[in-house]
């Protein structure tokens, strides 16, 4: 597998995963590093933007990148912007944003006073019997002795709903203030749940990128070899094959990337101490 795959995907999965640096970039620098992409810094922005938020990378128009020669040094400057982007009002505004959207709804309370539910039921059941009955009076003789059963069936409910001590009305009424419980239950599980995942401080948001970029490349072998099969390169290692893409970005961005990125995301975890 061959270190010379995109410069720009390595880089965008460590301010992915770590980012966030805020000191101001020179103009020159990062008009230089979109050039070096063949994008837009507007365009750049925005890629990461929806990378960092959404959580995988968009390298979408970035074939330039590998072209890129000094690898190291780009990755420097697109961290650097990453660091002064990712530290703006407009960071900030897509993550709140992000975070409002995500946020669990409430459940509508539908539960219904057992008088209610009982009222309800019977209402409905004297609609059945008036359309069973209809049936019955102009129908043949074959369909009154299907529906008759059918009648009286309606009839035997309709009793047991008008009976104060009706089980039936008091396991429908039980049965709504369970699912009820399991609705709120379930909303204060989501709720803390979110909470956890979007933060109010987008900080600790950034913190736990940088922290996961860290675990990951500790992981990367640099040195790990390959083979072609059928057009492809294959691990030598088998395990690594089974890596997941982002182990494999880092690897295949290499270690001259990854010397740059590492010491910044760990200088930067200490900064958020």
């Amino acid at each position: 597998m061959k270190h010379t795959i995109r410069l720009a995907a390595a880089a965008t999965l460590v301010l992915l995963s770590c980012n966030l640096f805020s000191f101001v970039v020179a103009p020159r620098l990062a008009e230089g590093i979109w050039q070096q992409l063949g994008i837009t810094q507007q365009d750049g922005a925005d890629k990461i933007k929806k990378s960092f938020l959404d959580g995988y990378f968009h390298y979408e128009g970035l074939k330039a990148a590998k072209n890129i020669g000094n690898r190291g040094k780009a990755t420097a400057d697109l961290l650097a912007y990453t660091r002064q982007y990712l530290a703006s009002p407009a960071f900030k505004a897509a993550y709140d944003k992000m975070r409002k959207d995500s946020k669990p709804s409430e459940p509508v309370d539908y539960t219904r006073p057992k008088e209610q539910i009982r009222q309800d039921k019977i209402a409905d059941t004297k609609k059945l019997i008036a359309s069973t009955e209809n049936t019955i009076n102009t129908g043949n003789a074959d369909m009154k002795k299907i529906m008759q059963p059918i009648l009286e069936m309606h009839k035997k409910n309709l009793a047991d709903y008008q009976s104060p001590n009706s089980q039936t009305i008091e396991m429908l009424f039980q049965s709504q203030l369970d699912r009820r419980k399991k609705e709120l239950e379930d909303y204060k599980k989501y709720s803390l749940q979110w909470e956890k995942e979007y933060p109010e401080d987008n900080r600790i948001f950034i913190k736990r990128r940088i922290q996961k970029y860290l675990s990951l490349t500790a992981t990367v072998d640099f040195s790990a070899t390959t083979h072609e099969r059928n057009g492809k390169q294959i691990f030598d290692k088998q395990e690594y094959q089974y890596k997941n893409n982002d182990w494999k970005m880092i690897y295949r961005a290499g270690k001259e990337v990854d010397d740059v990125a590492r010491p910044f995301a760990e200088k930067w975890i200490q900064e958020l101490q």
